[in-house]
């Protein structure tokens, strides 16, 4: 469920849904997992990208060029993107904290992209108070290393996992901040 990476497959709650929190149900947390994870197209999107960049720069090169490697490096940021949202889902039901990427109050660009940036690392708990999301950073940092076990020599260490890690809550940082400012960034790419 992770919106880790801010997924931009989970749907940021409405300004209505901020004024009268509701946590989620665990049939929608179930819900918002299978189809953030596995039935939504902009799956495709976060995966194929990521695949295609380590492609193009031939990482890791044992995989190879053309449709076969191009075939392993999807798999890959399949895997770990399917563990990611596994693992967040399974931590923040058994938390009971919010997985879905919550609006900001506040008004103005500063303050408003600020809590955008700071959205993978706090959450919401069952209350509806600001709670640290342990389930995004843990589940990020372990997707990471758990993929790494697929990985060939050489792409096994925890530096490297670590660097993923980072890769993936930055994205993150920067879904979160498109979700932010959405409906002004609508307006202008709208107008006639």
């Amino acid at each position: 469920m992770g919106n880790p990476d801010g997924d931009p497959t989970k749907p940021p709650l409405d300004l209505a849904a901020q004024r009268t929190y509701q946590p989620l149900t665990g049939k929608e947390r179930w819900a918002l997992y299978l189809r953030g994870t596995f039935w939504n197209p902009g799956v495709l999107f976060r995966v194929g990208g990521p695949a295609l960049g380590a492609q193009m720069n031939n990482e890791p090169p044992q995989w190879g060029q053309g449709m076969e490697g191009y075939s392993k490096h999807f798999a890959n940021r399949f895997g770990r993107f399917a563990l990611r949202e596994t693992y967040e889902a399974a931590g923040a039901a058994l938390l009971q904290h919010e997985v879905r990427y919550i609006r900001s109050k506040r008004s103005g660009f500063l303050p408003r992209a600020a809590d955008a940036l700071a959205a993978n690392f706090v959450t919401y708990d069952r209350s509806g108070r600001r709670t640290p999301h342990m389930a995004r950073v843990g589940s990020v940092i372990a997707a990471e290393f758990t993929g790494n076990l697929w990985m060939p020599n050489g792409y096994r260490d925890p530096s490297s996992a670590m660097r993923g890690a980072g890769m993936q809550l930055g994205v993150g940082s920067a879904f979160n901040l498109m979700r932010e400012f959405a409906p002004e960034l609508k307006k202008i790419f709208t107008r006639r």
